[in-house]
């Protein structure tokens, strides 16, 4: 064999084994930043299910616990008062007593939906509201009405944050807005998807609110933003409430 020959053959091989340790070595970095981004995406859903739990730990708190502790309150005023004989205020202790422990059950059941599996992965956006309404509003005894016809499926970022939406202005008009009817509509058109969540309830003025951050209109509009949608509140004092939320698809 020829020193050209032997030269030749021996650069082939030094360029093969290069290509070799440089393949192998961008294999090792695909597979350490795979390993790193799956690590943040692990922490990440953790710290998500902690600070959800927290959440629901203040929300039992200030909610459920505070009622029963009224409901106590009012039956060992209710008791003392029979005892000596004022019908009258008893009765009134009485249905302030029934008023709490009914809010305080309300609370418990979106407590308990907020816990069960997600409904919204398994079967979509308008499955999931037609649940959560079943089940919390439908319960509180409310009249509740969904409309959703020609709904087809959504990209999944736009169905958490629609949801999301209808979930915080769903419990502002049980927890605050003392509403009798709820109507959820959704719409969808070839450019973009319409969420509508309307009450009957007693309405609030929407700029205080939004000064203040109250009633969650400040995350609703955030989560609104971040898919460069138009979100709007329509309220006033004693006339109801709409939010409204309009996505480019």
């Amino acid at each position: 064999m020829s020193a050209q020959l032997r030269l030749v053959i021996s650069h082939a091989l030094a360029s093969a084994f290069e290509r070799a340790r440089a393949s192998q070595s961008r294999k090792q970095r695909i597979e350490t930043l795979a390993s790193e981004n799956a690590r943040l995406v692990a922490a990440a859903q953790d710290k998500a299910i902690w600070e959800e739990r927290q959440r629901l730990a203040r929300d039992l708190h200030d909610s459920v616990t505070q009622a029963l502790y009224g409901v106590t309150l009012h039956a060992e005023a209710a008791t003392r008062l029979l005892a000596a004989g004022d019908l009258a205020t008893v009765a009134e202790y009485l249905h302030e007593l029934q008023e709490t422990a009914q809010e305080a059950l309300d609370e418990m059941r979106l407590l308990i939906f907020e816990l069960r599996p997600p409904i919204l992965e398994q079967a979509g956006l308008v499955a999931a509201l037609q649940a959560r309404l079943g089940a919390v509003e439908g319960r509180a005894n409310l009249e509740t009405q969904l409309i959703a016809d020609g709904i087809n499926l959504l990209p999944a970022i736009v169905e958490q944050a629609l949801y999301r939406i209808a979930q915080e202005a769903l419990n502002n008009a049980l927890r605050h807005a003392h509403a009798r009817r709820i109507t959820v509509e959704l719409q969808q058109t070839k450019a973009s998807v319409i969420l509508e969540v309307t009450d009957d309830g007693i309405g609030f003025n929407p700029a205080s609110a939004s000064d203040t951050g109250g009633l969650g209109l400040r995350g609703m509009a955030e989560r609104v933003a971040q898919l460069r949608g138009v979100f709007s509140v329509r309220s006033a004092p004693g006339a109801g409430t709409q939010v409204r939320v309009e996505v480019k698809l």
